[in-house]
């Protein structure tokens, strides 16, 4: 399988510059099943662009669509990395991708029909890997480009979401106007297991030893 992480090589530079954000996308065609899901439930703040709703000095999620699937991107928030929302979001049947990035730990995740199958750290993909199928899309990891050589490996981030959903991610799907709803408190690790219920503060994030997968032994 070939590399394919040169088209979002934009993606790499974007995230270093907004850190503490989520984009989960989901084979939901219907981004108000999404919005329940994640726990608001209205879009309290109308429609706001990626500046706006950082401009809240609140955790935020706004909702798009793209094809058939519809895509959450929150702001200071890492629900879409917490294992028992994809399992929810997915427990009817589809497929979940969601990449949380953070100032400490990142995390890439993928559910599908209600199962919570792989998590991985984008930046070492062979030593912490968790879920119930841990190596899964090993061949997709390879292809994606991961780890890359950037600190943030946004670029094979982006390319593992392509390759498992076909949903090529633009600069305008994160930054436009977007219907927007504030978040209930939570706090998440960026590795797929949740911590209490209180809004997440910068520089608390820690990888969960507990759920690290060891190296791939392909």
């Amino acid at each position: 399988m070939p590399n394919t992480h040169q088209p979002f090589e934009w993606f790499s530079d974007w995230v270093e510059q907004h850190l503490l954000l989520t984009l989960t996308v989901v084979s939901i065609p219907d981004p108000v099943r999404v919005l329940a899901a994640f726990g608001p439930t209205d879009f309290d703040r109308s429609t706001l662009s990626l500046q706006s709703a950082y401009d809240l000095d609140r955790p935020s999620m706004r909702l798009g669509t793209a094809a058939e699937w519809s895509y959450a991107v929150e702001h200071a928030s890492t629900t879409g990395g917490d294992s028992r929302v994809l399992a929810r979001l997915t427990a009817d049947g589809g497929t979940a991708v969601s990449l949380c990035f953070t100032p400490n730990i990142s995390g890439v995740h993928v559910a599908r029909d209600g199962d919570y199958l792989c998590g991985f750290e984008p930046a070492s993909p062979d030593w912490m890997r968790w879920g119930s199928a841990p190596h899964a899309f090993d061949a997709e990891i390879q292809a994606a480009g991961f780890p890359g050589s950037l600190p943030t490996p946004g670029a094979p981030a982006a390319s593992f979401l392509h390759l498992l959903t076909g949903v090529t991610l633009t600069p305008a799907m994160l930054e436009d106007p977007l219907p927007c709803a504030t978040m209930p408190g939570h706090t998440g690790t960026g590795d797929g297991s949740p911590r209490g219920a209180a809004p997440l503060v910068p520089g608390t994030l820690m990888p969960d030893p507990t759920r690290q997968g060891g190296p791939s032994d392909r």
